[in-house]
């Protein structure tokens, strides 16, 4: 090993190709200099996708392995006022799953 490829090395830029060992998202790799293994996932995610019609939660598939993600998004109206007093906080509602969100109390 020469001094540059040993200096490479140390700094942590090994050489080598990656490879797909199988249907996982799990890649490998051999220095080609050192020999240090390094592994990484890399997922192909789908779009997200709502899991039902009147809830916030979606879910994402892995197109190569299967593995999921999820999140929750919400589709917030406007923010509206609870009352008419002059220190009324505020709140919106989502559109799926009707929850509500509020301020605490505001000056206007």
């Amino acid at each position: 090993m020469t001094i540059l490829t040993r200096a490479r090395c140390l700094a942590g830029l090994h050489s080598g190709q990656w490879s797909l060992p199988g249907r996982r998202c799990e890649t490998l790799r051999v220095c080609d200099s050192c020999g240090e293994r390094q592994e990484r996932t890399h997922h192909v995610w789908g779009p997200f996708d709502y899991v039902r019609a009147d809830e916030c939660d979606q879910v994402r598939r892995c197109e190569r392995c299967g593995s999921t993600q999820s999140q929750s998004r919400h589709e917030w109206g406007p923010w509206l006022y609870l009352n008419t007093e002059m220190n009324s906080p505020q709140f919106h509602t989502c559109a799926r799953c009707h929850q509500s969100e509020r301020t605490a109390y505001t000056m206007r």
